[in-house]
């Protein structure tokens, strides 16, 4: 990764001005299943080697690298709030090839509104949400359940066309970038490898004929 040493030493000076409840992360793209190559701090539990999170699949699936995001407001599993800030790393040619990330902990101020209202204060990002795991398989299962939710449909229940329509939605959402969600999928959704690839061939096909449709229906 380019000027990883200065990214490094950045990552050191933050880390040591905010302490204990900072953590900061650089992840490199060119692999988004174990995507971290640095981190300074221990926030969210996670280590070199560890796995993109669903917010930054999903910024790389939609080529959504052109703003890099402020202070926007997070929760781990455990309840702990964190504001972050996830700033996308360009090359010469505007290229984005990772992003330099920092998280901190805002759990135990919370309880200063007052006091440190402009400090909490978040800019409004409501359709921003991101799933903090080394575990590849548990941010799929994440994706998983919150598009299904979002869905408002029964799992078990799924017809062949809310499958696809699932499918598609995780696509867009940028699942299908790592190599093993197909056999992740297959095992959460009860249903076969090839099956899962055939519904991502039929909700891709169908996108390209929408975006195909709407542009003749404006030319």
């Amino acid at each position: 990764m380019r000027n990883l040493e200065e990214l490094k030493q950045i990552a050191v000076g933050v880390h040591k001005l905010f302490g204990q409840y900072c953590e900061v992360v650089i992840h490199d793209f060119s692999d988004l299943e174990h995507s971290i190559i640095h981190i300074e701090g221990n926030v969210t539990g996670r280590s070199v080697g560890g796995a993109a999170t669903n917010l930054l699949l999903a910024c790389v699936r939609n080529n959504d690298t052109a703003q890099d995001l402020y202070n926007y407001q997070t929760e781990l599993h455990n309840g702990r709030k964190m504001r972050s800030c996830t700033m996308f790393l360009r090359d010469e040619f505007g290229k984005t090839y990772g992003a330099f990330c920092i998280n901190f902990d805002i759990t135990a101020f919370t309880g200063f509104h007052t006091f440190l209202d402009n400090f909490l204060l978040s800019e409004e990002s409501p359709d921003v949400s991101e799933t903090f795991s080394d575990d590849m398989q548990g941010t799929i299962h994440t994706i998983l359940m919150e598009t299904i939710g979002e869905m408002e449909v029964e799992q078990p229940l799924l017809s062949r066309e809310e499958k696809i329509h699932l499918i598609a939605r995780l696509d867009e959402k940028g699942i299908f970038q790592v190599k093993k969600s197909v056999p992740i999928l297959a095992e959460e959704l009860g249903l076969s490898r090839s099956t899962v690839y055939n519904y991502l061939s039929e909700a891709r096909e169908e996108r390209t004929t929408n975006i195909s449709n709407n542009r003749i229906a404006h030319e």
